[in-house]
């Protein structure tokens, strides 16, 4: 494949996500082809079970005949974390000459329209590299579709917990679709440590200190089905990384 001239290196971390992957993929691609966006997508397995990764291994290969922006599937040997597969595909994107990284779920809750809106405006930014643009299902504008009034309260809370112990200035650190330059990546790679629940809050912290501005847009959010999150385990294992990022924020300061 010839990557000469991609600007945006658009990665889709999957984790045991062949199905729902293949339905969000069915609305992608053809929009990603059809607005003429200079991309490359790179799907990177977290570790999944042989078969559904072999799957998903061959899928992308017939997705990339109709598709050349599509990459073959990266694997992981083991799961790490949705923060080691997007870092993956994003060291890749760096090597490659990338100006945007971006990443996006695979389940579709930000849909195609969204993505290539968030991937529109980061390519048209002014300061490209300073600026990250977020999705946000917390600002004004934005219409967020809960499965319960439970999970909603519970985000607020942990972006109230992240604002107390980073001072983030954002209302929503968690979704699933995010912009940045390659090269503010570049300077705040050796930073980043944390691969798993909180590996976003890292990521805006450190580019925070490193003089990053945020744009956040409000999106069309929709849960979708078939997660695999495990709210009173998840969700601890999250507050805890947050509390040991507080710390090293804290010692860096100093």
């Amino acid at each position: 494949m010839n990557e000469t001239g991609v600007s945006l290196w658009l990665v889709i971390p999957a984790w045991r996500e062949a199905e729902r992957l293949h339905a969000f993929a069915a609305r992608l691609w053809p929009a990603l082809a059809a607005g003429g966006l200079p991309v490359t997508v790179q799907i990177v397995d977290d570790g999944s079970p042989a078969a559904i990764a072999d799957a998903l291994e061959a899928r992308c290969l017939r997705w990339h005949e109709q598709y050349p922006f599509i990459r073959p599937l990266l694997r992981l040997p083991k799961n790490r974390g949705k923060g080691a597969a997007v870092y993956a595909g994003w060291d890749i994107a760096v090597t490659a000459g990338a100006t945007w990284l971006g990443f996006c779920d695979a389940d579709g809750s930000v849909d195609a329209d969204e993505i290539i809106r968030l991937a529109r405006l980061a390519l048209a930014t002014p300061c490209p590299d300073q600026v990250l643009v977020l999705a946000s299902r917390h600002v004004r504008g934005a219409r967020a579709r809960w499965p319960s009034p439970l999970r909603f309260a519970l985000s607020r809370l942990f972006v109230a917990w992240v604002h107390h112990r980073t001072r983030l200035p954002l209302r929503d650190t968690q979704c699933g679709a995010k912009f940045l330059p390659a090269s503010l990546y570049g300077r705040v790679r050796p930073e980043l440590h944390i691969e798993r629940f909180a590996f976003d809050v890292e990521l805006l912290a450190t580019a925070k200190q490193a003089g990053a501005v945020f744009r956040e847009e409000p999106i069309a959010w929709t849960h979708r089905a078939g997660e695999r999150l495990n709210l009173v385990r998840d969700g601890w294992t999250a507050l805890r990384e947050v509390g040991r990022l507080a710390c090293k924020l804290r010692a860096s300061a100093r």
